[in-house]
């Protein structure tokens, strides 16, 4: 495994970096810039810089040959190795690539007359690039964002539906209306509305005021006094009707002799 920063043993090490960016239906796409000398499409590259780590010499790099300005990944996401002309030979180089998320285009830059740049989706620059191990790095960088969108797409649903049920269980229950209380009761009894009858009886006795037979005994079936009921109970001889009239008739001329007597008496 090559260690970071490193190529391998016996050959020259680039850093180069890979501006990208991403759109609002989160789509990445890469930008490449074209050599100076074969006009061919490769990334913004060089070799390491004095006081400078690897991904921040990256930038440098980014910056001088592309004008772009961003924030660049610490690790490396792979290697690969293309041969550099110098002047009659040439010579192998193992560069490795820092993502770098573009933040900023600049107007002007170091070789901005040098070169021509251009943003590509990760498809498209993938096939632009001569390099195979580039182009299957691209496709892997792709790959990753993805993912890492995907992950981040999920995470956000499920924390939104976990707050639908949150919300949901944080809001209270409409109460049920209780019935209203009865009205209590007043003291005493009510009344019953009279019955037809007691309702005609008074309406009759209204009318028929001064014993006429209408009135509201005659109504009801006679008198409540047991002396009008029952003849004996004011008569206990039995005087009335028509035996007490011949009684009465047989003891008269009896009186009138017992009063004469007594007359007599007291004219003595």
């Amino acid at each position: 495994m090559t260690p970071a920063g490193k190529g391998q043993p016996g050959r020259r090490v680039q850093y180069a970096a890979l501006p990208y960016r991403v759109r609002g239906d989160n789509e990445v796409e890469v930008r490449l810039i074209t050599s100076r000398e074969t006009r061919r499409w490769v990334l913004p590259k060089g070799w390491p810089i004095k006081g400078l780590s690897p991904a921040r010499a990256a930038a440098r790099e980014t910056y001088e040959e592309a004008g772009l300005l961003g924030t660049v990944a610490r690790e490396a996401i792979g290697m690969y190795t293309y041969e550099k002309r110098i002047g009659l030979r040439s010579i192998l180089c193992d560069v490795l690539v820092y993502p770098l998320r573009v933040k900023r285009h600049l107007k002007k830059w170091p070789e901005r007359s040098q070169r021509f740049g251009f943003w590509f989706t990760i498809e498209s620059a993938a096939a632009a690039v001569q390099e195979p191990e580039l182009s299957a790095l691209i496709l892997s960088f792709g790959d990753q964002m993805a993912k890492k969108f995907a992950e981040k797409a999920a995470a956000a649903a499920r924390s939104k539906a976990a707050g639908a049920d949150k919300a949901q269980t944080a809001v209270p229950e409409a109460p049920v209306p209780e019935a209203a209380p009865a009205a209590p009761a007043k003291a005493g009894k009510r009344k019953a509305p009279p019955t037809e009858p007691e309702a005609a009886a008074r309406k009759k006795g209204k009318s028929g005021k001064g014993g006429n037979g209408n009135g509201p005994e005659a109504a009801t079936g006679g008198p409540k006094d047991p002396a009008a009921q029952d003849p004996a109970a004011t008569d206990p001889a039995g005087k009335t009707g028509a035996a007490g009239d011949v009684a009465a008739r047989e003891t008269a001329p009896e009186a009138a002799a017992a009063k004469r007597a007594v007359h007599l008496v007291d004219g003595r």
